[in-house]
């Protein structure tokens, strides 16, 4: 009889087996993987990590963002983003998705209950991310992303959140899951930025809004 497997094991098979490049190989045996290779440390609704997350900006000095547009999450946590920036020893990554990529706009804008709002939504992120620069000189840059993203993830310094999209239109509350960023899925998501930035649009905060500009015509 197979061992009966929590939640954090199952959707860390379940990741393994849909992250590896064999895109033939997409079948994951579901035996309980040993400790030492397991990442995650915490599983649960995503509006769940509200203390997490003001606890993680906090302690740590590094922080990569990649969602699109995260609007509630950045309301949220605004004065512990401010708080973070503030400090002299740390850095703002950001990942959103890219305005001109007319293809990505028109998927996203099908696939979530309100999606006529996200082009609204997404340039509210561009600007929120431009007004930090301005005040902190942080984010650098910002990387638009072109690919229909699978997840959108936080990553501190020793840990990360990831979160997962639904399948479906319907709005409902999304799954997290709290990772170690020395583990394998940590090591899979420091190899997925590298690749995103390779991938991605870089523009400065300022050029922002000639992005918008081209996007929507304002």
């Amino acid at each position: 009889m197979s061992p009966q497997l929590s939640a954090a094991q199952v959707l860390e098979c379940f990741l393994s087996c849909h992250s590896g490049g064999d895109h033939g190989s997409l079948v994951c045996e579901m035996t309980s993987a040993p400790e030492s290779l397991s990442g995650i440390v915490r599983v649960g609704p995503f509006a769940g990590f509200y203390q997490r997350f003001e606890d993680l900006i906090a302690s740590s000095t590094q922080m990569v963002l990649y969602f699109i547009h995260s609007r509630r999450w950045r309301e949220n946590h605004d004065a512990a983003i401010k708080a973070f920036l503030s400090r002299g020893d740390t850095k703002l990554e950001a990942f959103l998705p890219d305005l001109e990529n007319h293809e990505l706009m028109f998927s996203l804008e099908r696939h979530f209950e309100d999606g006529p709002q996200i082009p609204a939504l997404v340039v509210d992120a561009y600007r929120y991310f431009a007004r930090l620069a301005r005040e902190f000189q942080k984010p650098a840059e910002v990387w638009l992303f072109g690919r229909y993203p699978t997840f959108s993830f936080y990553r501190f310094d020793e840990r990360a959140v990831i979160a997962l999209y639904s399948n479906s239109a319907a709005k409902k509350g999304a799954p997290a899951f709290e990772i170690t960023t020395d583990s394998f899925l940590g090591n899979f998501l420091a190899a997925d930025i590298e690749d995103l930035k390779r991938e991605c649009r870089r523009r400065s905060p300022e050029e922002l809004e000639i992005v918008i500009a081209n996007a929507i015509g304002t």
